[in-house]
């Protein structure tokens, strides 16, 4: 029990740990983003903000690839869940795609934001075109997988047992698809910061990028609420 028990207790404080660098670091996008976008600032000025945020937002994108492999293990280790066979094949299983998954989402960072000057091999480029689509593609599928898992489960007709992780998973579904509604719109973002960096503001550029804004900040507010409950639930445990 107690060899069992340790490795339980040290995921769970990661897991706790991830959660509060999410929040902390999107709250961070958040306000320098606020700053990209104020006109009344200099281009430098907004150009800085923008890196920033840049760098800041793979908190909370390199976070919802951990927890999800984190609460995986979580869930067989303590018993709430995946208590077949298969269960520790499939914490295995989520451990090495999360690191996969991880290291092209870090990739695309590193293709995106080259040094001043410097262009990123075109190999690279060509690879990350592919990957935005596949990355796209398994938020969808995910988001899919863990909402009809957890309503089956609701029903006791799926692998997870305790009722309080399966509402859990629903909301960590919800905060998957406000995601990719948030990915949805940021190439329309950066085209419009895009042409204000390049040809100056103008209250019709600006207005653009507002619109994009207020877009993108009913996702960002949706998953803070989201992350904010599903905190309270793993205390509550109702």
């Amino acid at each position: 029990m107690g060899t069992m028990f340790e490795p339980y207790i040290i995921i769970k404080f990661f897991h706790i740990v991830m959660a509060g660098i999410w929040l902390g670091t999107d709250m961070g996008v958040y306000s320098a983003a606020k700053k990209l976008r104020d006109p009344n600032l200099t281009i430098e000025t907004r150009a800085s903000m923008g890196n920033l945020s840049g760098i800041l937002d793979m908190g909370p994108r390199s976070a919802l690839v951990i927890l999800l492999m984190l609460g995986i293990t979580l869930t067989f280790l303590g018993g709430w869940g995946f208590n077949a066979s298969y269960g520790s094949n499939l914490g295995l299983l989520a451990f090495i795609a999360g690191l996969a998954w991880l290291a092209g989402i870090w990739h695309q960072y590193w293709v995106d934001h080259p040094n001043l000057g410097e262009e990123r091999p075109h190999k690279h480029i060509q690879f990350q075109n592919i990957f935005r689509k596949l990355d796209l593609f398994l938020r969808v599928i995910i988001t899919g997988i863990l909402f009809v898992v957890a309503s089956l489960s609701l029903t006791g007709n799926g692998p997870i047992e305790a009722y309080w992780l399966s509402i859990k998973l629903i909301l960590f579904s919800a905060i998957i698809a406000c995601g990719i509604g948030i990915r949805l719109y940021i190439p329309q973002a950066r085209e419009a910061i895009a042409d204000i960096f390049k040809n100056g503001s103008s209250p019709e550029r600006e207005g653009k990028l507002s619109l994009n804004r207020r877009i993108s900040l009913f996702f960002v507010k949706s998953i803070w609420v989201l992350v904010a409950v599903i905190i309270w639930i793993s205390v509550a445990k109702f």
